[in-house]
């Protein structure tokens, strides 16, 4: 029987990790369980996700990757077996979007989905931070505050109409609209939640072993690891990243500089490598609306009849702090950006230097006007 799984995020959920680990271990899973995670390069889900949704990623949409859709389109309708399509940015399509993906999957016999879940304790610090790493300039209680404002789409909650800005969240970890969209396509039945573990120290019961069970893959065939990569900021860090973005707007500066050079080399080569610090906390003030804001989520979903591998419970918010990582002081944030100057100088470039003639010659000049100057001054 011919199934297709669309993994859909949620983003910062574990995302990355898994689909670098299913790639790795593609041949293995082929072989071993009969899944296809189809495709030429990783990049071409990526792609195939812009693709479904242009006037939303229209800076992403390019003409030369246009066939990377049909290509994995193709490979899955010649698979007989289970396929699976990821990227983190199936969460933001719209149900038109949606229909249009599913209706392109007509060929398989079931179409299923999947989302990764994780609480919001770590859900927002974690997005908090990413929207600061893409030039964003809220605090992280200018953000959180727009959270709690905007709200999920929970029964009876109102969006606010007074045309303030909102801040990038609930459009892609609005976990309710986003799978009650997809069930709508695909039926409540086959759309599968994967929650993202709060303790990593239960063998057989991590992410990783909670997706696969969902494919009905065994976790031991595939072996080849991916390294561990550290991805989050000091609280100080973030503070830094935020301050620097008020110079450095995209009016200011493009994109393709900033990806370059602020994320490329200052966070992903100084400050990811440099000794850091917890990330930005939540208050306790805080806790208590995120926890009553999740227990209405999860029950939600509890109701939805969705298919769950993990435990619920995992998405649950305590209402007690516990070792939050406490606002940067001034000097903590000098240092990190001292610091990161520092490395900077140690590895920029040296600049170019003239010709050695040009040198000698206004060394010259600069002489012969020494002179000049010394005669008039004596007479």
């Amino acid at each position: 029987m011919s199934v297709v799984y669309v993994h859909i995020g949620l983003p910062k959920t574990g995302t990355t990790h898994l689909q670098d680990r299913l790639w790795r271990n593609r041949d293995l899973a082929m072989r071993s369980s009969g899944l296809l995670y189809p495709g030429d390069v990783i990049s071409d889900h990526f792609h195939a996700a812009v693709h479904l949704q242009p006037e939303r990623y229209l800076d992403w949409v390019d003409p030369a990757f246009a066939r990377k859709w049909p290509t994995l389109l193709a490979q899955m309708k010649a698979w007989p077996q289970t396929s699976l399509l990821s990227h983190e940015l199936y969460a933001t399509a719209t149900p038109e979007h949606i229909a249009t993906l599913v209706d392109d999957l007509s060929f398989a016999d079931e179409v299923h989905v999947i989302a990764t879940v994780r609480d919001l304790a770590r859900q927002l610090p974690s997005v908090w931070q990413e929207n600061i790493k893409n030039q964003r300039e809220a605090t992280f209680d200018e953000f959180l505050a727009s959270v709690h404002t905007c709200g999920p789409a929970l029964p009876g909650f109102v969006a606010p109409t007074d045309g303030a800005v909102e801040e990038p969240f609930w459009e892609f970890q609005d976990y309710i609209r986003i799978l009650a969209d997809w069930a709508q396509a695909v039926g409540p039945e086959r759309v599968h939640v994967v929650t993202v573990p709060t303790r990593r120290d239960t063998p057989g019961d991590n992410l990783w072993e909670r997706f696969l069970r969902v494919l009905d893959v065994e976790p031991a065939a595939l072996t080849i690891p991916v390294p561990s990569l550290n991805s989050s900021l000091s609280a100080a860090q973030a503070e830094f990243l935020r301050q620097l973005n008020h110079r450095l707007q995209p009016t200011e500066v493009a994109w393709q500089r900033y990806e370059r050079v602020i994320k490329g080399q200052l966070i992903g080569e100084i400050l990811f490598e440099a000794p850091n610090g917890a990330p930005r906390g939540l208050t306790s003030d805080q806790r208590t609306w995120i926890a009553h804001t999740a227990d209405e989520m999860i029950g939600e979903v509890r109701s939805a009849g969705y298919r769950v591998s993990g435990d619920l419970g995992d998405l649950a918010v305590s209402r007690l702090a516990a070792g939050d990582a406490l606002p940067p002081t001034v000097q903590d944030v000098l240092d990190v950006a001292l610091d990161t100057m520092a490395e900077m100088v140690k590895v920029a470039p040296l600049p170019a230097v003239g010709p050695r003639w040009k040198t000698r010659a206004m060394n010259i000049v600069r002489r012969i006007r020494r002179r000049a100057l010394g005669v008039r001054r004596s007479l």
